[in-house]
């Protein structure tokens, strides 16, 4: 556990980050319910120990919407927040299923990218050390119930 440092910080609860092309000044952002605003993220990156993953099941205009939940331990412990059907979500939980179990006893840096086009975000996830990216081009046949649980299984490895 990450001992909190002493004077002014911020509290050390959850912040929630989401990844969105839809504000024109961040693609990574945090959403301030209290005041029905976001809170852009000005970097494109972050580095941290990756602690969870996790599908959770939310309400949107009345359907059930699957989320993909990544909790990460870096400065405060951050969840990066995604809907599972994203080009965001299926390039980070592919690639987390690729790497090494060894990955992720160690910080890793996931990053988010503008496509060409205006709606279009990757992921891409970096080893923080060398700054090389890991390429993981998933096929259009992936079964996303199996990759999500060979992602999740690998954190859980790593936390044993």
């Amino acid at each position: 556990m990450q001992q909190q440092p002493l004077g002014f910080t911020h509290p050390p609860k959850v912040r929630y980050i989401y990844a969105n092309r839809q504000y024109p000044d961040c693609l990574w952002y945090f959403w301030n319910g209290g005041k029905s605003v976001y809170e852009p993220i000005e970097y494109h990156a972050i580095t941290g120990f990756i602690e969870k993953l996790e599908v959770e099941e939310k309400e949107f205009r009345g359907k059930p919407d699957l989320k993909i939940n990544l909790h990460i331990r870096a400065d405060r412990p951050y969840v990066i927040q995604s809907g599972q059907d994203t080009l965001f979500a299926k390039g980070l939980l592919y690639t987390l299923s690729k790497l090494p179990v060894e990955a992720f006893k160690k910080p890793i840096t996931i990053a988010v990218e503008a496509g060409e086009t205006d709606q279009v975000l990757f992921c891409r996830i970096y080893n923080p050390i060398t700054g090389i990216a890991v390429y993981a081009p998933y096929p259009d046949d992936a079964h996303w119930e199996t990759v999500t649980r060979r992602a999740s299984e690998k954190v859980e490895i790593r936390l044993t």
